[in-house]
């Protein structure tokens, strides 16, 4: 039981870290509107980024969730990194 729960718990952190990254970019999406939207905005920072401190900060089986939420900022980073690394040069014209 303890192996499935820490798999459980990775992936839990896994979706944590894509709902903190997806939290902060909605003050981009919503800037147009950020008079009316900022309720939304700020309601979506404090609630993703308290379940991933309460659920950081407490409990035996912190470690598994924290690895998760590590793996997707690493893997986020990576494919800003291969896309200036592998960058496509269109033909020449001839």
């Amino acid at each position: 039981m303890g192996r499935l729960a820490d798999v459980a718990l990775f992936a839990c952190g896994l979706y944590v870290g894509l709902r903190l990254i997806a939290a902060g970019y909605r003050i981009l999406d919503l800037w147009y509107t950020i008079g009316t939207a900022y309720p939304k905005v700020i309601r979506g920072i404090l609630g993703w980024g308290g379940l991933a401190t309460a659920r950081a900060l407490g409990g035996p089986r912190r470690a598994a969730f924290l690895v998760g939420m590590l793996a997707f900022l690493l893997f986020y980073l990576s494919l800003y990194a291969l896309r200036y690394l592998v960058v496509r040069r269109p033909a020449p014209l001839e």
